[in-house]
């Protein structure tokens, strides 16, 4: 079951500074998801997705650390156990990347993929292995253009000054994953109720994006994100139509966030 990787891509999205409008996030910060899978009337809660991210200084330079661990519930491992962690360094306030790993392991398959950006050299260094592949180093050309990794993209994301944003306005993310280079749309799709998972009704924004089809995603089909309407601006529901049934992700519990939350976890 793939639940937690996915909700880990499709959110594909300081101490010496405060929480700001500008950067919505804090050093601390903790933000845990609960992801489901459906299919027909079939429900089931699979896995769990934490972000967290922290901030140090190096040579008065503030570097962003951010993880994202994914994992399924423990009366689903029976079944099928995955652990997915994607851990990446950045520059702030640049949000150019610095380093990525991904550490992956799904049932008896793992996947160990690394990244160095040297922006300076126009130039990242690939370390690409799995239990699928031969070990692979290589070092490939960085475009002009800003390049994030997937874990420093959820934060950028969240950049985005969404009550600025006109229906239809679009960013285009230039990411790195999987060792290759992707253009993603993100596009802004104006407010919405959604019903949450406690029950109750709230405003959002909604953001939509699209990814490759593949063995997951059909061909230009729409990844919903429903964006919490205030300072914070943190994914609360994700909504996502697969191959087989759709994944959806609810904001679950936070820690280390500042301003005034228009949302009950």
């Amino acid at each position: 079951m793939r639940v937690p990787i996915l909700i880990l891509l499709i959110l594909t999205f300081f101490n010496s500074f405060g929480q700001s409008e500008d950067f919505p996030f804090n050093p601390g910060e903790e933000i845990t998801y609960s992801a489901h899978y459906h299919w027909g009337l079939f429900w089931m809660e699979a896995g769990e997705v934490v972000f967290e991210m922290d901030t140090v200084h190096n040579n008065q330079q503030v570097i962003m650390n951010m993880q994202s661990r994914g994992k399924t519930l423990p009366k689903y491992e029976w079944l099928f156990r995955v652990r997915d962690t994607f851990s990446s360094a950045a520059y702030y306030p640049e949000m150019s990347p610095i380093y990525f790993k991904r550490s992956n392991y799904e049932g008896s398959n793992w996947v160990l993929n690394k990244y160095q950006f040297m922006p300076k050299e126009g130039l990242v260094i690939r370390d690409m292995n799995s239990n699928e592949s031969i070990r692979r180093v290589d070092t490939i050309f960085l475009p002009a253009e800003d390049v994030l990794d997937v874990q420093t993209a959820v934060y950028y994301t969240r950049m985005w000054k969404l009550k600025d944003a006109n229906k239809g306005d679009q960013k285009i993310i230039k990411l790195m994953l999987a060792g290759d280079y992707f253009s993603i749309p993100i596009t802004y799709r104006g407010k919405e109720i959604v019903k949450h998972k406690n029950g109750k009704n709230y405003s959002y924004y909604k953001i939509t994006t699209k990814v490759a089809a593949g063995l997951i995603f059909r061909e230009n089909q729409e990844i919903s994100i429903y964006v919490s309407d205030d300072q914070a601006r943190l994914p609360i529901v994700v909504k996502a139509p697969i191959i087989i049934g759709r994944v959806e992700a609810y904001l679950q519990k936070t820690g280390g966030i500042s301003f005034p939350r228009s949302i009950d976890d």
